[in-house]
């Protein structure tokens, strides 16, 4: 495992958060847009792209949506 990959832990809460900020947890949408996902990022699953950001990364996002 990547030392720099998020815990499971991190994503799960991530996508607690998500949910009840009202984003879809399951597929990327538009809204991620102002998240910062890449176009091409929000062509896949939310899971995928919180497993391909850094433990830094995905903390942000958490503090961003706490």
């Amino acid at each position: 495992m990547n030392a720099t990959a998020p815990t499971t832990k991190q994503v799960n809460y991530a996508l607690a958060l998500l949910d009840k900020a009202g984003y879809d947890t399951r597929l990327m949408n538009c809204t991620f847009k102002k998240l910062g996902a890449t176009m091409r990022q929000r062509s896949g699953s939310v899971e995928n792209w919180l497993n391909n950001m850094t433990r830094r990364e995905v903390s942000s996002l958490i503090d961003e949506l706490k």
